[in-house]
C-alpha cells in the first residue's frame, strides 16, 4: 500500500509540473520552477465486510436399486400360408422421453420369384411435442403359386392412416385401416381342370379405432379406453361386422396394494350366404386385488365372462388367482388358477386358416380351468430362461378339418365334450448388444379328447428358433428356423385321416445400409425346399426369393 500511494503521487506531480510548464512558455519563456512541499495523508483505512460462504455440502443423489439387466419378449411365429410378411409398426410416441433425430418416412420395392411384386410405403409426422400422425400402405402378392401357377397365387393389400395426440395427461390415439386379401382353393384334384376365377376367394376389412388412455405415471389411479369398430366380408356375401371395446380403470391403495378391474366386450352380427344373420355378443369383466412386494406378487379375483351363443351356457362367474415369488434378483417362481370365455369370431378363424367355407359353424371356447406355472431366471445379464406349464379344461374348442360337402374347403369340427389340453414350454433369450439376438421357443402338447379321434391340425411340437447377427456395420442378417411335428388331417369328404410330414421351415436375410438414405435387403424363405402342407392337400411354395431396395426420408 505504502509504495502504491508513493507511486501516485509521483504520476500526479509530474502530471501537474507538465500542464504548468505548457501554459508558461508562450509568454515568459523559460521560468525556474519554484520548490513547495507535498504532504501525503494516509489516516483513512478502508475496511471491507467478509464474504458470505456456504458450507453446506450438496447432497448426493439416491443410488438406483433397480435391476439393470434388459428383458427380451419374442413372439410366437403363426404358421400362416404367406411365405414372407413384412411387418408395419407406427411410430411410438413416448410422452416423456428425450426427442431422437429420426426418419420417418420410408419407400421400400422388391421383386421375387413366383412373380412376387412387393412395394411398401410409411408417410409421418416427425416427433412432436403433442401429436404424431402417419400414412401406410403395402401391396405383397405372388401370381403364381405351387400348384398350376396363377390358381395358388395370392395376395394382400393393405392401408392405413393414423394419428396420435397427447395433452400432457392422456394420449388419445386413432386409425382407420383398409384391408384385402385374396388366395384360391387350389386343394383340388390334379386332374380337374379350373380357371383361377372359379376358385378364388377375395376377403375385405374396414376396421375403425379409437384408443384413450392415461399417460401420467405415479398417480393413484390409471385408466385406458379402446374401442374397434369392424367390417369384414368374402367373395361369397358372407359378412361380419363387430364393435369390440376394452375398458379399465386401476386405482393404488398405497405402493403396495392396488385394485384394477378390466371389461372387454364385443358385439358382432354375422350373416351368412343364405342371408340368414344373427348376433354374437360377449362380455368379460375381470376385477383384481393385487398385493406386490419386492419379492411377493399376489392377485385374487375372478372373471364374470360368458355370450349368448345358443351353445353356450350364459354369462358365468370364474375365480382367477395368481401368486408369485421372487427367490434372488434372478429368479422369479409364479403359479395360478383362471377360468375364462374367449371369442371366436369369423376374422380369428380365417386368420389361422383362409381357406375355410363360408359358413363355418362358430363357437366361443370356455376354459373351464387352467393350472399354470413357470419360471423366469436370468442365467447371466445376457441369458434368460423361461420355463412353464399349463393344464386346461376346454369346451369347444375349434378343431379344422375338410369340409364334407366340399375337400378343398375347411369347416369347423368340436369335441363333444371336454377337451384337456397340456401345454409345456422352454424359452431361451440371449442378447450381446450390438452383436446378436437370440431366441429359442419350444413347445409341446397333449389332447384328451372326449369323442374326436385327433386334436385335427393342431401340432404336438412346435419349435421357432429366431435370430438377428450384426456383423458389420450397417449389416443385419437373420436366421430363422422353425418346426412343427405331429400334425393330422382327417378328410371330411372321404373320411380319411392322414400324418401329415413334419414342418422344417429354414429362413435366412439380410439387410445393408448403404447410406442414411438407401439401402438393399434379400430375403430366402423355405431353403430346404419341401412343398410341405400346413393343412391337408395344401401344400407351400418351395423355395422363395425376395430383394430389394428402401429409400428413407
Amino acid at each position: 500500500m505504502k509504495r502504491l500511494l508513493t507511486l501516485t503521487a509521483f504520476g500526479l506531480f509530474a502530471l501537474t509540473s507538465l500542464q504548468a510548464q505548457t501554459g508558461q512558455q508562450g509568454q515568459q519563456g523559460q521560468q525556474q520552477i519554484e520548490e513547495a512541499e507535498i504532504v501525503i495523508r494516509k489516516d483513512r483505512k478502508i475496511v471491507l465486510p467478509p464474504a458470505t460462504r456456504n458450507f453446506e455440502k450438496i447432497p448426493q443423489l439416491p443410488k438406483s436399486t433397480g435391476e439393470s439387466s434388459q428383458r427380451f419378449e419374442f413372439k410366437r411365429y403363426n404358421f400362416e400360408l404367406d411365405p414372407f410378411m413384412p411387418t408395419f409398426q407406427a411410430v411410438q410416441y413416448a410422452g416423456e422421453t428425450g426427442f431422437k433425430e429420426l426418419k420417418s418416412n420410408y419407400i421400400k420395392a422388391g421383386f421375387g420369384n413366383y412373380v412376387t411384386p412387393y412395394v411398401e410405403a410409411y408417410i409421418g409426422s416427425k416427433r412432436r411435442r403433442n401429436y404424431l400422425y402417419n400414412f401406410y400402405v403395402r401391396h405383397y402378392s405372388s401370381q403364381k403359386g405351387p400348384v398350376a401357377d396363377e390358381n395358388s397365387g395370392n395376395g394382400s393389400t393393405e392401408a392405413a392412416v393414423s394419428a396420435k395426440f397427447y395433452d400432457g395427461t392422456n394420449t388419445i390415439s386413432g386409425s382407420l385401416l383398409y384391408q384385402r386379401r385374396n388366395v384360391h382353393f387350389y386343394g383340388y384334384n390334379p386332374v380337374l381342370d379350373y380357371n383361377p376365377e372359379d376358385i378364388e376367394q377375395i376377403f375385405n376389412k374396414f376396421s375403425a379405432i379409437l384408443d384413450v388412455r392415461r399417460t401420467v405415471s405415479h398417480n393413484k389411479y390409471d385408466y385406458h379406453f379402446k374401442t374397434d369398430w369392424g367390417f369384414m366380408k368374402d367373395l361369397f356375401e358372407s359378412r361380419e361386422s363387430k364393435f369390440f371395446f376394452d375398458t379399465g380403470f386401476e386405482y393404488n391403495f398405497t405402493d403396495e396394494f392396488k385394485f384394477d378391474v378390466d371389461l372387454l366386450g364385443t358385439l358382432s352380427k354375422r350373416k351368412q350366404v343364405d342371408e340368414t344373420d344373427f348376433s354374437r355378443n360377449y362380455v368379460n369383466i375381470m376385477p383384481r386385488l393385487v398385493y406386490t412386494t419386492d419379492a411377493i406378487g399376489l392377485e385374487a379375483g375372478f372373471n364374470i365372462a360368458g355370450d349368448n351363443d345358443d351353445t353356450g351356457e350364459g354369462v358365468k362367474l370364474y375365480p382367477a388367482v395368481k401368486a408369485s415369488y421372487k427367490v434372488n434378483s434372478g429368479l422369479l417362481a409364479y403359479v395360478g388358477y383362471e377360468g375364462s370365455v374367449e371369442m371366436n369370431t369369423m376374422e380369428s378363424i380365417l386368420k389361422e386358416n383362409p381357406f375355410m367355407m363360408s359358413d363355418f359353424e362358430l363357437r366361443n371356447t370356455e376354459k373351464k380351468s387352467d393350472i399354470f406355472g413357470g419360471i423366469e431366471m436370468d442365467l447371466t445379464d445376457r441369458l434368460q430362461l423361461k420355463s412353464g406349464f399349463s393344464i386346461a379344461a376346454l369346451n369347444n374348442m375349434p378343431f379344422l378339418t375338410n369340409a364334407q360337402t366340399d375337400s378343398t374347403k375347411f369347416e369347423t369340427l368340436f369335441d363333444g365334450g371336454t377337451t384337456d389340453r397340456l401345454n409345456v414350454f422352454g424359452a431361451i433369450n440371449f442378447e450381446n448388444p450390438g452383436m446378436v439376438r437370440s431366441s429359442l421357443r419350444f413347445d409341446f402338447f397333449n389332447y384328451s379328447l372326449a369323442t374326436l379321434a385327433e386334436a385335427w391340425h393342431k401340432p404336438d411340437y412346435k419349435v421357432a428358433f429366431n435370430n438377428s447377427f450384426f456383423p458389420v456395420e450397417k449389416l443385419v442378417v437373420t436366421a430363422d428356423l422353425y418346426y412343427l411335428g405331429g400334425l393330422n388331417a382327417l378328410n371330411g369328404e372321404t373320411d380319411e385321416a392322414y400324418n401329415l410330414d413334419d414342418i422344417f421351415d429354414l429362413n435366412l436375410g439380410a439387410r445393408y445400409d448403404i447410406s442414411q438414405r438407401f439401402g438393399v435387403f434379400l430375403q430366402f424363405n423355405n431353403l430346404f425346399g419341401k412343398e410341405y402342407q400346413r393343412y391337408l392337400n395344401y401344400p407351400t411354395r418351395g423355395i422363395q426369393v425376395l430383394g430389394g431396395l428402401s429409400v428413407s426420408f
